[in-house]
């Protein structure tokens, strides 16, 4: 599956993010061009693991940026299950 954007709110403010579908459930989330950590489900739950907490050499093809200004937003499970729900919107199927 090709990358694709999705918007979400945030304290009043958007924050456009772009997607990377990984294998199975997994899913890179890039802020301008910058990796700021990894969604995927567990148990039927959106998780989230920041960029700061994955090992940045085994992603080469994404740049390693926590100082993107919203790293920060996948340590918030509300904005997690934002996300999640957008995913699943785009992939056109129920989310929990």
């Amino acid at each position: 599956m090709d990358p694709f954007n999705i918007v979400i709110k945030v304290e009043d403010r958007q924050i456009d993010l772009n997607i990377h579908p990984q294998l199975g459930d997994n899913f890179k989330v890039i802020y301008h061009g910058g990796l700021i950590g990894e969604m995927f489900l567990h148990n039927g739950f959106w998780q989230a693991v920041s960029a700061d907490d994955l090992n940045s050499d085994g992603y080469i093809n994404y740049e390693y940026n926590e100082d993107s200004g919203h790293a920060d937003i996948l340590f918030d499970q509300t904005v997690i299950a934002q996300i999640g729900r957008e995913i699943d919107a785009v992939l056109g199927r129920a989310s929990s």
